[in-house]
C-alpha cells in the first residue's frame, strides 16, 4: 500500500542473523531477541536490513594497522566477548557496518538505527570491556563527508573512553557522556567540544541528559549510543526506573526531532547482571526504537 502524502517510510533497522553468535554474553545475542519484537510488530513501523560488513579499508579510518591485523589475521582473542573464530568475526564486522549504514539512510529518511552493541569501549590500537570495533567513530568519520559537525549522546551506563581515544582531536566532532559508573572514563580535551557527567544521584539523570542534549546544541548529525545498563535492574544505577529510561528516549529523539537533526542509534549496554531476563533486556532496548519510529 503507498504512504499517504507526508507520510513518514518505516523506520530502516540494519540487522541480520551474522549479528548473532552462540555466546553467554548480551553484546553479541540480544540483537536476535530484538529483532524478533521488531518483527512482531511490537515497535511499530520498523523494518529490518541486512548491512554490509565493514571493510578492513574503512576501518583504518578509526582503527591502527597492527590492531586491525591481531582482529583479522591472528586469531587472538576478542577479550570477554569470546574466543576468535570466523562467525564472531562476521558478527564484529556486520554490526559495526550496520552503524555505517545507517548513517546513509538517516541523512535520507531522517533516523535510522543498528541492533550493534559492544562498539564505545574500543580504541584505535586495542579493544576492551566487549568492545572490538568503534562503530560510533566509524559512523562518525562516514557522517562527516555529508554534514559539517557530528554530535556522539553516549548514554550507556559507561564512560565511552575509547570513542574519545579516536575522536578526541577531531574538531567537529563533539562528545556527550552521561554515565552512572566511572568505568572507562576520559579527562576532557577541549571544554567546547567534549563533555562527561558521572551520575550517582538518580533524580538527575534526567536533568543531566537535558543538559548534554543542550551542549549539542548547533550539531547537524547526532549518533546515540543508547545504553539500557543505566536501568536498576540491567547492571544500572538504583532508582533509575523503567519509567526514566522511557522518558530520556522520548526527550532525546523529540530534541533531535525539533531541530530536524538527522539521528542513528546503537543498542550499547543492557545486561542480566540485576536478574533480568534476555528477552526482559531486549524489551528495554524496544523503548528506543519505538521512539524513534514514531512520527
Amino acid at each position: 500500500m503507498p504512504r499517504k502524502l507526508g507520510e513518514k517510510p518505516p523506520l530502516k533497522v540494519y540487522y541480520d542473523s551474522t549479528y548473532v553468535v552462540k555466546s553467554t554474553r548480551e553484546t553479541v545475542t540480544k540483537s536476535l531477541l530484538v529483532a524478533k519484537l521488531i518483527e512482531a510488530g511490537k515497535a511499530g513501523k520498523v523494518v529490518l536490513e541486512a548491512p554490509k560488513p565493514a571493510s578492513r579499508k574503512e576501518l583504518s579510518v578509526i582503527h591502527g594497522k597492527e590492531y586491525l591485523k591481531t582482529v583479522f589475521e591472528d586469531k587472538k582473542g576478542f577479550l570477554e566477548v569470546g574466543p576468535w573464530s570466523e562467525p564472531l568475526l562476521a558478527s564484529i564486522l556486520a554490526s559495526t557496518g550496520g552503524m555505517r549504514d545507517a548513517v546513509a539512510e538517516a541523512l535520507l529518511t531522517g533516523r535510522s538505527g543498528s541492533l550493534s552493541s559492544g562498539l564505545h569501549h574500543a580504541r584505535k590500537d586495542s579493544g576492551q570491556g566487549f568492545c572490538t570495533l568503534n562503530g560510533l567513530a566509524l559512523a562518525a568519520q562516514v557522517a562527516l563527508k555529508k554534514v559539517k559537525t557530528v554530535g556522539i549522546l553516549d548514554l550507556d551506563a559507561h564512560f565511552g573512553g575509547g570513542t574519545f581515544d579516536i575522536l578526541q582531536a577531531h574538531p567537529r566532532v563533539r562528545l556527550a557522556d552521561v554515565s552512572v559508573d566511572s568505568y572507562d572514563a576520559w579527562e576532557l580535551a577541549d571544554p567546547k567540544r567534549h563533555l562527561a557527567t558521572l551520575v550517582t544521584n538518580p533524580e538527575r539523570y534526567l536533568e543531566e541528559t537535558d543538559k548534554a542534549l543542550a551542549f549539542l546544541e548547533g550539531i547537524d548529525f547526532l549518533i546515540y549510543n543508547a545504553g539500557m545498563d543505566t536501568y536498576e535492574k540491567a547492571g544500572g544505577l538504583k532508582g533509575i526506573t523503567r519509567a526514566i529510561i522511557k522518558a530520556r528516549e522520548s526527550r532525546v529523539v523529540a530534541w533531535a526531532k525539533a531541530r530536524r537533526i538527522p539521528m542513528i542509534f546503537a543498542l550499547a549496554g543492557g545486561y542480566k547482571w540485576g536478574g533480568l531476563s534476555l528477552e526482559q533486556i531486549a524489551e528495554l532496548h524496544l523503548e528506543t526504537i519505538k521512539a524513534v519510529a514514531q512520527d
